[in-house]
């Protein structure tokens, strides 16, 4: 049976991104947008990345290292949860074709919207290049279906920006083809990610199974290699 993932409500939301940007965690933790494009980028990837790979970065977004202080076992318990339900709204909402960036609104004197993408697509761009097979082949052989990213989430695509005549209406336009550009991206890993799934599913156990809490018993989603309860669900222990 096929269970449709909750996503989560704007309160929730804002739940999730203040304890991100919390003392509790350590200062290069990614915001919920870049979370967001992380999460992207690897529901694009036709191979599934395992949380026990990818938390480690989504607590420290610059070198993967240091990890969280979880106070209580049912705080760790509620932000893992509240972000293994974003991972799965974001795979739902990628596959029926629906998936809509989460961007910060930047306030604009003439009242009109403009968005703050960098964050987004600094996340995707992380995701894309810590698990960079096959990313690579897309970068070199089609890379104008990550062009809008890279625009956004790379120091050289900003330089690029700079350059242009009028730099707002640029990254307006960017900002505004990254939707079209996931939907690209994931008609372009079909036929791999197909294949992938049946060599996962022909495997003793292989039907993943995901859930959004953690069993007490259970290997840290954080990726130590400890059981949730002697790692971020034990109380007051920084590990």
């Amino acid at each position: 049976m096929h269970n449709t993932p909750q996503a989560l409500n704007d309160n929730e939301l804002d739940e999730l991104d203040n304890f991100l940007l919390s003392d509790d965690m350590p200062e290069n933790a990614m915001d919920i947008s870049m979370l967001d494009g992380f999460f992207a980028s690897l529901v694009l990837h036709p191979q599934l990345i395992k949380p026990s790979e990818y938390f480690r970065w989504i607590w420290d977004s610059e070198k993967g290292v240091n990890e969280p202080l979880f106070t209580t076992m049912d705080t760790g318990n509620r932000i893992l949860g509240l972000i293994m339900r974003h991972y799965n709204s974001v795979l739902e909402a990628i596959e029926s074709d629906q998936y809509e960036p989460l961007f910060f609104t930047l306030a604009q004197e003439d009242g009109s919207e403009f968005f703050d993408a960098e964050g987004w697509c600094m996340g995707f761009m992380l995701g894309a290049t810590v698990f960079n097979e096959p990313w690579d082949a897309v970068f070199n052989d089609r890379p104008e279906l990550v062009s809008p990213m890279v625009l956004l989430g790379t120091e050289a695509g900003w330089d690029l920006l700079k350059k242009s005549k009028d730099m707002k209406r640029a990254t307006q336009g960017a900002y505004e083809s990254i939707a079209e550009r996931v939907s690209m991206l994931h008609e372009y890993f079909r036929e791999q990610r197909e294949a992938a799934t049946d060599e996962r599913m022909a495997q003793p156990g292989g039907m993943p199974v995901t859930s959004n809490k953690t069993g007490r018993n259970e290997a840290c989603p954080c990726g130590s290699g400890k059981k949730f309860k002697k790692c971020c669900g034990a109380p007051t222990t920084l590990h």
